[in-house]
């Protein structure tokens, strides 16, 4: 009785704790600083749908997008009714040469507006396509979007963000690296954590494609140059959600120096076990001995290998077993008792305490940066704009002189000018209107008559 009265005061010291946690400050989102932008003069004189459709006209013309267009047409976005016409935009940028200059406010203006207005299965479908848009979230934007998602408890998405920085190996900044790890977590932790929205299950991707074998009645067979042999990376090519979180799970466990602590143990077990690499876990189990490890994650790994459907892996039931044995073999881990949101809470709590402030100043710095560039981009295209202006301008003048020229040196030049005009003129062969005369056959057998010469 008296064991259970105080790990129910535990538990509830937890959930006190835990409610009275705190992410951001709002003084994070540097607001007035964001804003600032549409009170340069650039951006002030900017109306959308005038600069949409002059965008619009001169790709259909020229299949030309300037790259600072789409980034004031970015940054001047401020309603909900421009966000696919932008999205639309950066798509068709991706397909000129200007795309290489895209500016990094452009990745920042579209994250920014796309979680403003709460569209975040879009934010993820934009993200998701590399190639089409080529978007990508720095370590600000990264931070504003994983805690918003959090606050709005949208786990799911959270993870999914997560996850697709896991696949740029990229976990540098501690917060976004704590962030991360929590929304894992509570992915992985909630009941109905089956797959991400944008990426169907495995087994309802074989249905349909099997589905779709037995509609087919004739085959059409294509020729091609040649085949491409069936590759797959293991990173970029990954659509099973399950192994997407296991390998974020294993990204972030580098990142806290794996087995060298709790929670990078907890997380690389959690991860092999998600990511179904069962010959690398048996090696980590085996090295786990007299080391820490979260109780709670254990009893994930356990629920995590119960729910695995392709049981038929060679090394499943040795890494089960190894499973099982960790806490009981001798030299086992040392089993920590505590709650593992509550230590991946701490240390997303240590490190917005350690960085949030730096940050804040880094990016107001980075705001002001980007409006300079931007007027400096500008006046650079207009004085570039000027300049082939007043070439042309020459180029016009030079023939016009040439032209003036020739009419008041007419008659000094007559001769030549005849020269040149009949040096112009074409000469084109004379055709022949009657009628086609028949080829002359030669006849083989021909034997000339003998010639007598007189004497």
């Amino acid at each position: 009785m008296l064991k259970l009265f105080v790990q129910h005061n535990r538990r509830l010291a937890e959930s006190v704790w835990m409610s009275r946690r705190t992410f951001l400050s709002e003084a994070y989102q540097c607001r007035d600083a964001w804003n600032a932008r549409l009170t340069t003069p650039i951006l002030a004189k900017v109306n959308l749908d005038t600069l949409y459709y002059d965008l619009e006209q001169r790709f259909q013309q020229r299949n030309k997008i300037s790259a600072l267009d789409i980034d004031i047409y970015a940054n001047k976005l401020i309603d909900e009714q421009h966000i696919d016409e932008v999205a639309d935009l950066l798509y068709k940028f991706r397909l000129t040469e200007e795309t290489s200059n895209t500016l990094d406010s452009t990745h920042h203006a579209l994250v920014r507006n796309y979680l403003d207005h709460q569209c975040y299965a879009q934010l993820i479908d934009v993200l998701n396509n590399r190639i089409g848009y080529g978007i990508f979230l720095d370590d600000y934007a990264a931070t504003l979007t994983l805690d918003q998602l959090i606050k709005a408890k949208e786990f799911r998405y959270a993870a999914r963000i997560a996850t697709l920085l896991a696949l740029q190996e990229d976990f540098s900044n501690p917060i976004v690296r704590a962030l991360s790890l929590y929304s894992c977590y509570r992915f992985a932790k909630a009941p109905d954590a089956e797959h991400f929205d944008d990426l169907a299950p495995t087994e309802q991707v074989a249905a349909e494609a099997e589905g779709q074998k037995k509609k087919k009645k004739d085959e059409i067979k294509v020729r091609v140059k040649f085949l491409r042999n069936e590759y797959f990376d293991d990173h970029f090519d990954l659509k099973d959600s399950q192994l997407l979180l296991g390998k974020t799970f294993l990204e972030l466990s580098r990142s806290y120096g794996s087995s060298s602590n709790a929670i990078g143990a907890s997380c690389e077990l959690l991860g092999l076990a998600l990511y179904r690499k069962y010959e690398q876990g048996l090696d980590f189990v085996g090295k786990l001995a007299g080391k820490e490890l979260v109780e709670e994650v254990l009893q994930m790994v356990r629920s995590v290998l119960e729910k695995e459907q392709s049981k038929e892996h060679e090394k499943y039931g040795a890494f089960c077993e190894a499973i099982e044995q960790l806490t009981t073999a001798t030299g086992g881990c040392k089993l920590k008792k505590d709650s593992f949101e509550k230590l991946i809470l701490e240390l997303v709590n240590k490190s917005i305490a350690d960085n949030e402030a730096s940050q804040i100043e880094g990016q107001k710095k980075t705001y002001s940066d980007w409006c300079t560039l931007r007027q400096r981009r500008l006046d650079e295209e207009l004085e570039r704009l000027q300049r082939a202006k007043r070439l042309k301008e020459i180029e016009q003048l030079t023939v016009d002189m040439e032209k003036e020229e020739q009419k008041l040196w007419f008659f000094e030049n007559e001769d030549k000018i005849d020269l040149e005009i009949d040096r112009k003129r074409v000469f084109y062969p004379k055709r022949w209107f009657g009628k086609k005369k028949k080829p002359r056959t030669v006849d083989v057998d021909y034997v000339p008559p003998e010639v007598r010469q007189r004497n």
